[in-house]
């Protein structure tokens, strides 16, 4: 398989965005959520920003909502199988 065009978390962590332990405030979520809504983008899971490597988008935003524009365009040319599920010891 080629480099893959869009990497999402294996699983979701302990603190998603879309779970009840998340690390904001239910504001700050509903903000969050609005602004990818509005966007049609994806949220970015926050261990792969710390981690400083590759841009890989939350899991629990892919079982939502298949990432906005990005999943979408992935299932409707195809090529799902051009996500890459990354795990997080390979952050």
């Amino acid at each position: 398989m080629s480099d893959p065009v869009f990497r999402v978390m294996s699983e979701r962590c302990a603190e998603c965005l879309y779970g009840k332990d998340k690390i904001v405030s239910n504001e700050r979520r509903a903000e969050i959520l609005r602004e990818i809504e509005r966007k049609d983008t994806f949220f970015i899971c926050h261990k792969s920003t710390i981690a400083g490597g590759p841009t890989v988008a939350c899991r629990g935003d892919w079982d939502q909502r298949k990432c906005g524009r990005a999943g979408r365009l992935l299932e409707a040319l195809g090529i799902v199988e051009m996500v890459k599920f990354v795990k997080e010891e390979e952050l």
